[in-house]
């Protein structure tokens, strides 16, 4: 080595200590609470959305448990036990409305009108003087379309606060 040379006295090149991930930037703070609040928020309607939906789970099960007793009792019995269902958990949908006190025509008209898809369309208009009849027996293709009917209107009826519903003259 030549004594002269100035390039000999330096030493190699120090890099920096890597940069840690901890602590965390306030930014990141702020976006951390904003994310739990969001998913706290999203929680809270997720459940108020599943609680209102309560009765709807509840009739279907009942409706399942009307439909297995088919074997057990008449079908104007299980008609009958499944308008009353209905006629429960339209007052359930629509508290301050009483849709449940209606003529069975008129409730039939209702179920209609505040579901989004189409049910009881196949249901004889004369259905109050055939169900309470001791010498008319509905046949079982009838009973099933009306055992789907309910179904569906169960699921698919638009629970709204107010529902506009004029009976028919």
């Amino acid at each position: 080595m030549n004594p002269n040379d100035p390039l000999a006295d330096l030493a190699d090149i120090h890099l920096p200590n890597s940069i840690s991930a901890w602590p965390l930037a306030p930014g990141w703070w702020v976006l951390i609470i904003l994310a739990c609040a969001g998913l706290v928020a999203l929680f809270k309607l997720w459940s108020k959305w599943h609680a209102s939906r309560l009765y709807r789970r509840q009739a279907l099960a009942q409706l399942n448990s009307i439909e297995a007793s088919n074997n057990k009792i008449s079908s104007n019995s299980q008609l009958v036990a499944t308008l009353e269902l209905l006629k429960q958990t339209a007052n359930t949908a629509y508290p301050d409305q009483h849709f449940g006190s209606l003529g069975i025509a008129e409730f039939k008209v209702f179920l209609q009108k505040s579901c989004s898809e189409a049910a009881f369309e196949k249901v004889p208009d004369n259905l109050e003087a055939t169900l309470y009849s001791k010498s008319v027996e509905f046949d079982s293709l009838m009973t099933e379309h009306f055992m789907a009917s309910a179904k569906t209107w169960i699921a698919k009826h638009v629970a709204e606060h107010k529902l506009e519903y004029q009976a028919p003259c």
